[in-house]
């Protein structure tokens, strides 16, 4: 939900997203093509730091930023970084901005954890997993105001890291 535009988005057929134009108070829906998905939206995060721009997650393991999403001409960016799995992207979160992103993947035989300090890209994310186990992760966040320390939810209970340190974490 983007509080500031009061729009509402939500996956929908592959390659497209929903926006819900007026969530309080009506029913119109606008379907938006982007091709970048290459598959369906798995997860979505609003940006509290960049009006109209919404970080989607696909089915396909592309992370895709959509930057005037609430127009009928969006802009869309592949962020998805060399080497990430082809997996269900489970999550994206922010930090302290648009460029420190943390990304998790709900499939057995990947690495789940990645994060970026400069808005992903090709060679612009690190596979933060770490030591961590080969269980499905449903979401992370960062700490308030802290991009070296998450928040990680999965399967098996709710972990949390002090120290994000490349492979070392």
């Amino acid at each position: 939900y983007d509080n500031i535009e009061k729009k509402m988005y939500a996956g929908g057929a592959t390659d497209q997203f929903i926006r819900w134009e007026n969530p309080q108070t009506g029913s119109t829906f606008t379907p938006v093509a982007i091709s970048a998905f290459a598959g369906a939206v798995r997860s979505i995060a609003v940006s509290p730091y960049t009006a109209n721009r919404v970080f989607f997650g696909t089915s396909s393991g592309k992370i895709v930023l959509v930057d005037n999403a609430n127009t009928a001409t969006p802009a869309a960016t592949n962020i998805t970084g060399s080497g990430m799995p082809a997996a269900i992207v489970s999550c994206v979160g922010m930090g302290t901005n648009d460029s420190n992103l943390i990304a998790t993947y709900s499939n057995y035989g990947v690495n789940h954890i990645w994060v970026t300090t400069t808005c992903g890209g090709t060679g612009g994310w690190t596979n933060i997993t770490g030591n961590f186990p080969d269980i499905p992760v449903r979401w992370a966040i960062f700490y308030p105001e802290d991009n070296t320390k998450a928040i990680i939810a999965t399967e098996m209970g709710v972990y949390e890291t002090s120290n994000i340190n490349g492979s070392s974490t």
